[in-house]
């Protein structure tokens, strides 16, 4: 039943990190080279502790190569114990996705969480782009407690 009930819960977080994909942040060079990010700022949302696990800390950030050049990642790092799992080594041909897996653990106490993830390419006009994870871990509050 406890499993049910957290696959459900990773179901539905990961439809909720879908919708947050608003905004589209781009960067252009002098080259026509264009570099699509799902999101500048991810928001995890809230995340209460008894529903916290280490999946809460795991995020895919997808970018796309929207210019005609190969695009080279040539560094992802994270701030803060924010480990970068995963990212393409091989240039992300035109039109074509990479995806870069980000990990960080979050603590089981009520906390903002404020991470960023710096990407460096060879896009000539902004080869430095900073991508925001923001999101709120907090107590459930109880029926009969008001909450000011």
């Amino acid at each position: 039943m406890r499993t049910a009930f957290v696959f459900t819960t990773l179901v539905l977080f990961s439809f909720a990190l879908r919708a947050q994909e608003v905004s589209v942040y781009s960067v252009k060079n002098g080259k026509g080279d264009l570099i699509t990010v799902s999101a500048d700022t991810l928001n995890m949302g809230e995340i209460y502790l008894d529903d916290l696990s280490s999946e809460h800390g795991v995020l895919l950030i997808n970018l796309t190569n929207s210019g005609k050049k190969p695009l080279l990642i040539r560094n992802v790092t994270g701030c803060c114990g924010t480990n970068i799992k995963t990212w393409s080594k091989a240039p992300v041909l035109p039109g074509k996705q990479s995806e870069i897996r980000v990990e960080f653990r979050i603590e089981p106490k009520p906390q903002r969480i404020s991470r960023t993830v710096t990407l460096e390419s060879n896009a000539l006009g902004k080869p430095i782009i900073k991508l925001h994870i923001v999101g709120l871990v907090m107590q459930r509050k109880q029926a009969n407690e008001l909450v000011l």
